[in-house]
């Protein structure tokens, strides 16, 4: 072998080391300026997502301080009496209709009794008035023409006597035919007297049938009355609904307009969702709003805002106006806006799962243009 060609082990060949680390500064910087420009992405995106979220927030406000609410009415009877039977169950549905308790009606009964014998009675009187009445009426013309008669021959008696008596100082006429002028007068007289009170006790005996008649639309009146009160003794339920309360039993005493138990509406559920002061300029009636229950948060509800409570009572007022909504708020030591009740009407509420006093989360979805059909 020549020895020229031998392998001089010192004449191996080195790692370009210095080639390599020439490259690593370039790499530094594009990381560096990747970095920046990833993070000044997120960073705008963060920003833009902020911006997005507060305007939306702002159009669409959103509170979880909320109750569903229904109406609620107190289920008292329009008469008193013992209760005697009970037909319903506390938090149970009814349909409007259905009989809830009865109170005894035995006191009423008998009144409606008594009514109907007094207008029978009446009615008795009046026919036997009406069977009189031409009779009677014939007796007053008799007794008319008979004070009409003893009034004619009275007037001509008279005139007699005023003919004779400037006769009697001229010896034309007697003293006797004087005296026997006057006695007729007189009798005469009495004989009138006697044809008017005739005729009066004939016209008040006619009367008497105007006045049965004018008494019935009463005894009618106090007969219909006595009905209604013995109807009232059945209580029925006024619409569909849910009992709240109930807390009696048969032999209870029911007093007339005093409550014995509450009584739900369930036709109709809403929510009041107390709204921040500032949300309200962006909250209209007639706004779509999306409804959540957290007792069952899985189920979306839809509503209508029906309106912007006008007042609240504050919590600086010294004195309680009657008829404002309270609103509490959340820090006493901080100032912080006032929050006022905005009615919604739910459009498909689920009387299984709403209950009146549940949370409410509710978001307004603002008015939704109407749908055009093609």
């Amino acid at each position: 072998m020549d020895p020229t060609h031998q392998e001089n082990p010192t004449n191996k060949t080195k790692p370009d080391f210095y080639s390599k680390t020439s490259s690593h500064p370039a790499q530094g910087k594009f990381k560096r300026f990747f970095t920046l420009i990833l993070g000044l992405v997120i960073l705008g995106l963060a920003v833009v997502l902020s911006l997005w979220a507060w305007n939306f927030n702002e159009r669409h406000p959103r509170t979880d301080d909320g109750v569903a609410r229904a109406n609620m009415i107190g289920i008292a009877p329009r008469v008193s009496g013992p209760i005697i039977k009970v037909n319903v169950s506390d938090n149970q549905w009814v349909r409007g209709g259905d009989l809830l308790f009865e109170i005894d009606p035995a006191d009423y009964q008998l009144g409606v009794d008594r009514a109907k014998a007094a207008l029978d009675a009446l009615d008795q009187q009046i026919v036997t008035a009406q069977s009189q009445d031409a009779q009677l009426k014939f007796q007053i013309k008799a007794a008319e023409a008979a004070v009409r008669q003893a009034t004619a021959e009275r007037d001509q008696a008279a005139d007699s006597l005023h003919r004779l008596e400037p006769l009697l100082p001229k010896a034309f006429a007697t003293q006797e035919q004087v005296d026997q002028a006057r006695t007729k007068v007189a009798a005469l007289d009495a004989e009138v007297a006697q044809a008017n009170e005739k005729l009066n006790q004939a016209r008040a005996a006619v009367s008497s049938l105007a006045t049965f008649q004018a008494q019935r639309p009463g005894a009618v009146a106090a007969l219909g009355t006595a009905q209604l009160e013995l109807s009232y003794t059945r209580i029925f339920a006024p619409f569909d609904g849910q009992v709240v309360g109930l807390n009696i039993s048969e032999g209870a005493y029911a007093h007339a307009g005093i409550e014995v138990f509450a009584f739900l509406d369930s036709r109709k559920w809403y929510v009041l969702a107390n709204f921040r002061e500032r949300e309200l300029q962006n909250i209209r009636p007639g706004m779509k709003a999306e409804i959540y229950l957290l007792s069952d948060p899985d189920r979306r509800f839809q509503g209508v805002v029906q309106g912007i409570s006008p007042a609240v009572q504050s919590q600086e007022d010294n004195v309680e106006i009657k008829g404002l909504p309270f609103v509490k708020r959340d820090l006493n030591w901080v100032r912080i806006a006032q929050r006022f009740p905005v009615r919604i009407e739910i459009e498909n509420p689920d009387p299984k799962i709403f209950r009146m006093g549940t949370t409410a989360v509710t978001t307004i979805v603002g008015f939704t243009p109407p749908r055009t059909t093609n």
